[in-house]
């Protein structure tokens, strides 16, 4: 039933970051720049840095309305996030994420985005992952239980700090 291997799955961390294109350039145009420069950029540092995942996604107008149809025709009562995209940073802990943030490389290409964003409403989102299906498989389960740490550890912002104090023997 799954494919772990371990007691327990490590905490995966979730940095998400929703932005607005700046509204002088085309929904094209911003793409072009996100994947095309950006990412092209990025990508290798935070791989370097020890980030996880790094992932962009889009969601231009067309998808806005055909969610918003959706959410009509099935009377959802949805909230359709309007933002044109979402990047994402997957990691382990919070050291991890520092590395990337603090690299003075890293600062100049953020620096590179400000003519394609509008940094107004910006939605910032935090917390941790749970897979349970990967490429079509069941994963993280065993015995009919999920192998990810309890609610208490995986709230443990210190640990996720680097910062727990060890384990100490009696």
């Amino acid at each position: 039933m799954s494919t772990s291997t371990t007691e327990t799955t490590p905490r995966l961390l979730r940095l998400s970051i929703s932005l607005y294109r700046n509204p002088n350039i085309t929904s094209e145009a911003g793409h072009d720049f996100a994947r095309n420069n950006h990412a092209i950029k990025a990508a290798p540092m935070h791989a370097t840095h020890g980030i996880k995942s790094y992932v962009q996604s889009f969601t231009p107008l067309p998808y806005r309305k055909t969610l918003e149809e959706m959410n009509a025709r099935r009377n959802r009562g949805w909230v359709v996030d309007d933002h044109d995209m979402t990047v994402e940073f997957y990691f382990s802990t919070f050291a991890d994420l520092a590395k990337i943030t603090n690299d003075p490389e890293f600062q100049k290409l953020q620096q590179e985005e400000e003519p394609y964003v509008n940094r107004t409403h910006t939605v910032v989102s935090l917390g941790w992952v749970e897979q349970y299906v990967v490429d079509g498989a069941v994963v993280n389960i065993r015995d009919g239980k999920s192998t990810y740490p309890s609610f208490e550890e995986l709230t443990d912002l210190a640990s996720a700090a680097g910062t727990a104090a060890p384990a100490t023997s009696s």
